[in-house]
């Protein structure tokens, strides 16, 4: 008879084989809708950055098919930041949410969800004006407020530790790419007959479109995917150690808030985002009034920092993977390198920015295209570093994680606001602005490469809390299975 030690070891081969063998599958089909739902909610969040300043353009005031609004430049940044009020709001509960039903049924609502509110805002803006407005745009925060810990979730259960670095980049590549694409086609359908009203019909149709997709073709783990073979699902489930726990949901919280890896990867995105949240808000305000460039044009040139952005996280995805997988750099100095060239840079391009005024527009242009563009080497830093640190909790982390950055951000935009009031062409304004998330990013670094980690945390197990009560020397992290993951990860490159 086999022993059960034969039987672990005949186990352990077969996970090295497919380790070293297996290629194209199913979860590159997830993580191809994955990234497309993240393309198409951030075309709909973003498109609005275009769409108020057409809704409030007077240079249109005299077309008879159009409807201007009288919207002065603090209406327009508290209709711009009323989105992230609902998306706030409810990050930790999304993250709980995608967390007990999976993120296949969370996002697919949220699909829904904002094609209705798109197709809405029109009618709602002429009923009820600017408020209205800001009422749809907290709503489709709240229902967007589950972007990231869902998907964040789908990663750390359809990606094994070799491959999320470059597809965690890929899929979160969405993000550029949608913001990239909805400034200038709004831009585009701003300017045509119906103006500006074109703009959430177009969002609307692409928002129902995808939502078709993503119900057939995707699924919340490999295990509910009915089209991926068993091979593929053993290849993923073993390399992760997932355990399904079925409707059992115990989330060690206090564990969790007390973990200094889990702060040091919590500051960072803290910094990134007040700087992502200025760029994404003010941008098209900061090109319009400040450098003194057409609303026709920046919108086209506000597209670019995502363009190097996403360009910027892809290569550093699979850069930086390569160098973690052939042992050149270790997991951790991989994470900490990339995340500092993305940090630095913004802070560096921010700094640079704050000295430029419509004199020096072009240099200012190049100045905010180049610190976006190493912000996108973040993406192989603290982002891909939460499933490290437990790819079971990974929704939960991030939706925590979210929670306290965009506490940040909505608040570095609101004092932005203040401090910019009515003169949107004053310089010096935007000087203080621009300076004061420099020093944000670069104290969040310095953190982070004092204090970050990239070891499995022991409260990754889904059964850590009955472990701990019933012996606390089973809690120890995951330093066997780590071992046995980069000895994997070796062997699949010799």
């Amino acid at each position: 008879m086999t022993s059960e030690k034969d039987q672990e070891k005949h186990v352990e081969d077969l996970n090295r084989d497919l380790v070293k063998n297996y290629g194209l599958g199913f979860r590159h089909v997830q993580m191809l809708c994955m990234g497309i739902c993240i393309t198409v909610l951030f075309m709909a969040r973003s498109s609005m950055a275009v769409a108020v300043l057409a809704m409030s353009d007077v240079k249109r005031k005299n077309d008879t098919n159009i409807v201007i609004y009288d919207w002065d430049p603090r209406t327009q940044n508290i209709i711009l930041s009323s989105f992230f009020w609902g998306y706030t709001t409810l990050q930790i509960p999304a993250g709980i949410l995608s967390k007990k039903f999976g993120g296949k049924i969370i996002l697919l609502f949220a699909l829904l969800a904002n094609g209705v509110l798109c197709l809405l805002i029109p009618t709602l803006a002429a009923l009820g004006g600017w408020p209205l407005v800001c009422m749809s745009r907290v709503a489709m925060g709240l229902t967007q407020a589950c972007l990231f810990p869902a998907s964040h979730t789908l990663l750390g259960q359809w990606l094994p530790p070799n491959e999320q670095t470059s597809y965690s980049g890929i899929v979160y590549g969405g993000v550029q790419i949608g913001t990239i694409l909805s400034m200038p086609i709004s831009g585009i359908l701003a300017d045509t007959s119906m103006g500006w009203k074109s703009i959430f019909y177009t969002m609307s149709g692409l928002q129902f479109a995808v939502a078709i997709i993503w119900y057939f073709f995707t699924a919340s783990a490999p295990r509910e995917h009915k089209f991926i073979s068993k091979e593929e699902r053993i290849y993923i489930e073993s390399r992760l150690n997932i355990k399904d726990t079925g409707t059992k949901l115990r989330i060690p919280w206090r564990v969790i808030l007390t973990s200094k890896p889990l702060l040091a990867t919590l500051l960072p995105h803290l910094g990134f985002a007040s700087a992502f949240m200025i760029v994404f808000v003010d941008m098209p305000m900061y090109m319009e009034s400040a450098l003194g460039i057409s609303l026709k044009n920046s919108s086209v040139l506000s597209a670019f920092p995502y363009v190097g952005m996403w360009a910027a996280g892809f290569i550093a995805a699979i850069v930086s993977e390569k160098l973690c997988n052939t042992g050149i750099l270790t997991r951790n100095a991989c994470r900490k390198t990339f995340n500092s060239i993305g940090m630095f840079g913004v802070s560096t391009g921010l700094i640079i920015l704050s000295f430029l005024g419509p004199r020096h527009a072009t240099f200012a242009v190049i100045a905010l295209i180049g610190a976006m563009t190493l912000g996108g080497f973040t993406m192989a830093g603290f982002i891909v570093n939460q499933l490290d640190l437990s790819p079971n909790n990974a929704g939960i982390i991030m939706s925590l994680s979210n929670f306290i950055s965009n506490i940040g951000a909505v608040s570095m935009t609101l004092a932005a606001s203040a401090i910019i009031g009515q003169d949107s062409t004053d310089v010096s304004r935007w000087r203080i602005v621009f300076l004061s998330n420099a020093v944000l990013c670069t104290a969040a670094n310095v953190y982070y490469l004092i204090f970050g980690s990239t070891d499995r945390q022991e409260w990754d197990d889904p059964n850590y809390l009955d472990k701990k009560k019933a012996d606390p020397e089973e809690t120890k992290p995951f330093k066997m299975q780590e071992k046995k993951e980069e000895k994997l990860n070796m062997d699949k490159t010799i």
